[in-house]
């Protein structure tokens, strides 16, 4: 989101913009989308019981999504912003599943990017990008139990895979479309790193 351009008016050297108006349109995009996601699965009429958020984390699509298509920086900024943005707009998360979400997300987007770059573009990588999301939020969870509610952290993971099979499904199907319809390279424009 950092770029330079021109000089300054006295002529000292380049202008240093951490925000242009293409970047911030791309963030604007994808925060909304990011918040309007999760909305749209939890409005879904199903019994009070079945939490839909979990089966099919939708908080995972928008930052996929900037991950495959080579935004870093926009998907750090929608892993950072989006778990705060829909508590203030919606309740949900609560402050201290907000911040277990924020590492997820995290993790998620620096995993797959770390694969894209190591192993290049392949149609699997959200799934192993959110088993690796789910480890690092278990080691922040020994350490402080109260973000997942004072769970065992293993326990507490492997019933969040086991709950998220169709969601790690969807992110695997999100995955496989976005490099089948925008392949990376440059007449593809798809992931910059792959």
């Amino acid at each position: 989101m950092a770029t330079t351009s021109g000089t300054t008016s006295a002529g000292s050297g380049p202008v240093l913009r951490f925000l242009t108006v293409s970047a911030a349109r791309e963030l604007g995009v994808l925060l909304s989308l990011s918040v309007m996601f999760p909305f749209l699965v939890h409005i879904i009429p199903v019994p009070e019981d079945a939490r839909l958020g979990a089966r099919l984390l939708p908080a995972f699509y928008a930052p996929l999504l900037a991950a495959l298509l080579g935004r870093e920086r926009t998907a750090v900024a929608v892993a950072l912003l989006a778990p705060w943005l829909n508590w203030a707009l919606t309740g949900h998360p609560s402050p201290l599943g907000a911040v277990a979400m924020t590492i997820e997300l995290l993790v998620f987007v620096a995993a797959m990017r770390a694969m894209l770059a190591r192993a290049g573009a392949r149609w699997y990588l959200a799934g192993p990008a959110y088993l690796m999301c789910l480890a690092a939020a278990a080691v922040a969870a020994a350490a402080f139990p109260a973000l997942v509610g004072g769970r065992a952290p293993l326990g507490w993971a492997a019933g969040c895979v086991v709950t998220g099979v169709p969601g790690i499904a969807i992110l695997v199907l999100i995955n496989w479309a976005v490099l089948r319809h925008y392949p990376p390279g440059a007449d593809g424009d798809g992931a910059r790193l792959a």
